[in-house]
């Protein structure tokens, strides 16, 4: 008998070895009964700091049914997809996949897996590659246009932490976490509630991913762009690409997964212009917040912050406006860096990564304000961005390359320019340099957050610390448009298929790695027989 048994706590000073007697407990059962069981998912407890405790969720495997477990509350069919058996199928034309970050990539998986061979086309470079322009930026404000924390093998989840946490109840979640383990990723990040592989790991787990889709015949063509689609009647029938040396070349293909991610500007135009069917939608901008790790940690944690049982704290937190405006974190990075994620020279923009060990000074997230598309929309589903452009232009200093705008918090309230650094330094590099950032904010992006902060600091203190750092800008939290797609997954162009962030059916590594592999397994069913 299989099952999934919720709400399971331990104290925090106490054993795993107790999980037995807390099972035969909660589903009265003897403990000889249970044949096995597994941790699928360990969070943190931490509303009493008195008495912090762990939760636990564990797949449960008894010797014998009993039919009254399954009234148990706290108990729920397992409905997990560990494993994806696939047929072997053929095409005339190999499969090509646009875009190597995790939509990409687990696209690629599958299909080469399905024995398709995938022909995957990337603008950047192979990781080992890209790590070196990374640092280039960070260390010299030297920018690759192609080769940077957004573009180049394993996407802007590369250099953006790494974190898994999706809101999605897919099954197969649990077989995009089994993939990365398999491929370098830490254990752990099967079962924590908030788990994360870190840019540091992801490096090696990117490169084995890729090695095994070479292995199967599939192939990876590094520093070549997607420019154009070939159709007929609406139908694909072949891509056009541009490699390294500005050679163009066309690839007869019958499938073509467009994994595009959200910052492919000039994919996107090209795409607009070849007529492909897109819609603007709503996204967010904003900017980055920095606080002392070490202080979130006493906020979350109290008088236990400093035991090695308890993970870097983090925290989630939203406010609803009088103004009809939501301000929200994202993308928070316990023990990281913010980064700047520029993909077009004389730009700047934002976003926050962490190592896998977390165990840097400050944490930072995104603190967000929703965009409509009435706040920007003009005659183009380009128009939202256009806008992200704009405003990124507006956040480029010419007099300090690609340094960044910040303020502290109590300057940022004031609308004040900052002079000193009180006892939160900034992590960005190359550097900052401060301005009043209501200046590059849009007027209702700036006042929402002015009213939001103070609001956050009632519920989360660190967010009163009037030393936090504010960096800008953050305006690639998501895409501004939509290409929708049918019951079959095409696009306005048959079996050209629009998926992951880029392409707004995703929001992360786990969701864009499994809008990827919806995809292609639709693509090796239409083989199938």
């Amino acid at each position: 008998m299989e099952f999934i048994l919720n709400n399971i706590y331990l104290p925090l000073e106490a054993s795993e070895d107790l999980l037995p007697s807390l099972i035969s407990k909660m589903i009265k059962v003897d403990v000889s009964y249970i044949e096995s069981y597994k941790i699928i998912k360990k969070a943190v407890d931490s509303r009493n700091k008195k008495r912090i405790l762990f939760v636990y969720s564990l797949l449960v495997n008894l010797n014998r049914h009993f039919d009254h477990i399954l009234i148990n509350p706290n108990v729920r069919k397992n409905t997990m997809i560990e494993e994806i058996d696939l047929p072997q199928v053929k095409s005339k034309n190999k499969p090509i996949v646009v875009g190597f970050g995790p939509c990409g990539m687990f696209s690629a998986l599958i299909l080469a897996r399905a024995g398709l061979k995938p022909i995957v086309i990337e603008r950047g470079k192979k990781v080992e590659e890209r790590i070196k322009d990374v640092n280039a930026f960070k260390e010299k404000s030297i920018l690759n246009p192609e080769s940077n924390f957004c573009f180049g093998e394993g996407g802007a989840g590369t250099f953006s932490d790494g974190k898994l946490i999706t809101g999605v109840n897919d099954p197969k979640v649990r077989f995009v976490l089994n993939e990365l383990i398999k491929h370098g990723a830490p254990e752990d990040v099967y079962y924590l509630n908030h788990p994360h592989v870190g840019s540091d790991k992801l490096i090696d787990v990117v490169k084995n991913i890729r090695k095994e889709i070479i292995s199967l015949g599939g192939k990876v063509l590094f520093e070549t762009k997607f420019i154009d689609f070939v159709e007929e009647d609406e139908v694909l029938k072949g891509v056009i690409i541009e490699d390294k040396n500005n050679e163009r070349k066309t690839l007869e293909c019958d499938d073509c997964i467009l994994a595009i991610g959200h910052s492919a500007r000039d994919t996107f135009i090209n795409l607009y212009n070849h007529n492909l069917k897109m819609n603007p939608k709503a996204f967010s901008l904003g900017v980055r917040i920095e606080h002392l790790q070490e202080d979130l940690d006493k906020c979350q944690y109290g008088k236990e912050y400093k035991n090695p049982k308890l993970p870097r704290a983090d925290y989630k937190q939203v406010v609803h406006l009088p103004n009809g405006r939501a301000v929200y974190t994202f993308c928070m990075c316990p023990g990281g860096e913010v980064v700047g994620t520029p993909t077009l020279e004389n730009t700047l923009v934002t976003n926050g990564m962490s190592n896998y060990s977390r165990d840097m000074t400050n944490c930072n997230a995104a603190l967000l304000v929703n965009i409509t598309v009435d706040d920007y929309y003009i005659n183009s589903p380009l128009d939202g961005m256009y806008l992200q452009e704009a405003l990124e232009k507006e956040a480029f200093n010419v007099n300090e390359p690609y340094r960044a705008p910040c303020q502290k918090v109590s300057d940022f309230l004031l609308d004040q320019v900052s002079i000193f650094y009180g006892k939160v330094r900034p992590s960005y590099k190359p550097g900052t340099y401060f301005t009043k950032l209501s200046s590059i904010l849009l007027p209702i992006v700036y006042d929402s957050l002015r009213e939001a902060i103070p609001l956050i600091g009632k519920k989360l203190k660190i967010f009163k610390d009037p030393d936090a750092i504010i960096t800008g800008i953050e305006t690639r939290s998501s895409s501004p448009i939509q290409i929708p797609r049918d019951d079959e997954l095409n696009s306005s162009i048959k079996n050209l298929y629009p998926a992951g962030e880029g392409a707004s059916y995703s929001g992360g590594i786990t969701t864009s790695a499994l809008d990827g592999i919806k995809v292609a397994l639709k693509i090796v069913e239409k083989y199938q027989g």
